[in-house]
């Protein structure tokens, strides 16, 4: 597969929506349909971005409890259960855009960064988009995000309380789903 011509069609304000040609392996050109949070994809550039958020897996600090939240997300038109998540503010690293993340939108606070995992994409079907993840242990009673324009609210879980989540099939973030399924089966 070669990348040949990527063309911006529709600029938001958060997202670029761009058509791209390849050529494929047998000759023939495809054209592909993606977003980015980057405005200014070019040949040059494309697949090469640093990642544009974090997502945080917060355990309590016995790890008897993970933070999620619920946020309505239209997109989906529904509540949606997720780990905390959001943008990397320029300057900042993942560590302490997790740190600041967890702050604004659940209250809570981050006391200890356990792990910082390699970039990954978050929607590799349709974005470019990377995320990095941050596992760390935090403490506090969750609160509303402190952002009117956030519908979100957190709450500590126990692992029966997870794996209802799980066994109801709320709406709820693949990354999310892979991880409580991973939780519920650790010793």
């Amino acid at each position: 597969m070669k990348l040949v011509k990527i063309e911006k069609k529709y600029q938001g304000k958060y997202l670029t929506y761009y058509t791209a040609d390849y050529l494929t392996e047998k000759g023939h050109i495809k054209q592909y349909e993606l977003i980015s949070r980057n405005k200014n994809l070019t040949l040059e550039t494309f697949g090469i971005d640093k990642p544009a958020g974090v997502g945080i897996v917060a355990y309590s600090k016995d790890k008897q409890k993970i933070l999620l939240q619920k946020e309505f997300r239209l997109s989906c038109n529904a509540w949606v259960v997720t780990f905390p998540a959001g943008l990397i503010d320029e300057g900042e690293t993942a560590e302490v855009a997790a740190i600041r993340e967890v702050k604004e939108e659940t209250g809570v606070n981050v006391i200890q960064v356990d792990d910082v995992l390699a970039p990954c994409y978050t929607s590799q079907g349709f974005s470019d988009e990377k995320m990095t993840i941050v596992v760390c242990r935090c403490e506090g009673e969750p609160r509303p995000s402190e952002f009117e324009d956030e519908e979100i609210f957190a709450k500590w879980y126990t692992k029966e309380e997870a794996k209802e989540l799980l066994d109801t099939g709320h709406p709820m973030s693949v990354r999310t789903q892979m991880f409580l399924y991973q939780w519920l089966r650790e010793k």
